[in-house]
């Protein structure tokens, strides 16, 4: 079942341009299909461990807590950060707005509602919020979209601006769905995460090792892939990414090790200064 047109309409409705939300259907084609059930990683014809996901998170088998911290994309945007040092997050956001709705969590309109209450809500979309609202450009809100919400490991905007063409063409682009206030917009009071700072003020940043996230587990990670002592950027032949996230993983952790014994560091997979410092070294 296809939920293209459904988006549209009910994007049109919170007011975004045509432009706004095609660039978002995109954006969520190239992270989930536009499959508000879609769980990350799941190519299967039939979308079993996505169904299978949703059912145990529903029944509660899948706690909140577990729902939050899994680090497994979930719904339309793929919502996945979890910040492991202030308890905040997207998927825990997702799951106190889901349980006001009423609604089924993979519920359509229930996502589309939460991913408007993030742009209208947290400070550092607002810019992006503006741009959708208005701009008539595809490509802008396309570009926009990629690079200040999803955010992902590999900005392959032209690829999501290609699925939003491709959509435009299919769709009805005359309707749009009256938005009534519902029980989660009225409330209003879901806590929004609070986006980590992306660089430290101050030289060396923080020192990191494992099980730890944030932007400078993604700088890291960067780093390590530029310098050959991984590869955390794979994809499979659908496009989709391998599921890497900002957590300082087993995986991360080999690949310090292995760069700090290259570079006759002490093996402790511990990035502290000398070994950020060795990392940034341009000679």
């Amino acid at each position: 079942m296809s939920y293209h047109q459904t988006i549209y309409n009910l994007l049109r409705g919170y007011g975004l341009s045509r432009a706004g939300a095609l660039g978002i259907l995109g954006n969520w084609q190239a992270e989930s299909g536009c499959e508000p059930n879609r769980l990350q990683n799941d190519f299967s014809a039939y979308r079993t461990a996505s169904k299978d996901y949703t059912a145990r998170v529903m029944s509660g088998a899948i706690t909140r807590h577990q729902f939050a911290r899994d680090q497994m994309g979930y719904g339309l945007a793929q919502w996945t950060y979890f910040n492991f040092q202030t308890g905040q997050g997207r998927k825990l956001d997702l799951y106190d707005f889901w349980k006001k709705s009423g609604k089924a969590l993979d519920d359509v309109t229930m996502q589309v509602a939460f991913a408007m209450h993030e742009l209208a809500t947290q400070w550092q979309y607002a810019p992006l919020l503006k741009i959708l609202q208005t701009t008539d450009d595809i490509w802008t809100a396309t570009d926009k979209m990629c690079r200040l919400y999803e955010q992902p490991y590999c900005c392959n905007v032209d690829a999501r601006y290609k699925y939003a063409k491709e959509i435009e063409s299919q769709l009805d682009l005359t309707g749009w769905t009256e938005i009534k206030p519902s029980r989660t917009e009225v409330n209003g009071d879901v806590k929004p995460y609070e986006s980590p700072e992306v660089f430290p003020d101050e030289w060396p940043p923080r020192m990191i090792d494992k099980n730890m996230d944030g932007m400078d587990v993604v700088v890291l990670k960067a780093v390590l892939s530029a310098r050959g002592f991984a590869n955390f950027f794979a994809a499979d032949s659908s496009g989709y990414l391998d599921g890497q996230t900002d957590l300082f993983d087993d995986k991360t952790e080999k690949a310090v090790k292995q760069f700090q014994a290259a570079y006759s560091l002490e093996v402790d997979g511990v990035v502290g200064p000398k070994t950020w410092a060795k990392l940034l070294d341009r000679g």
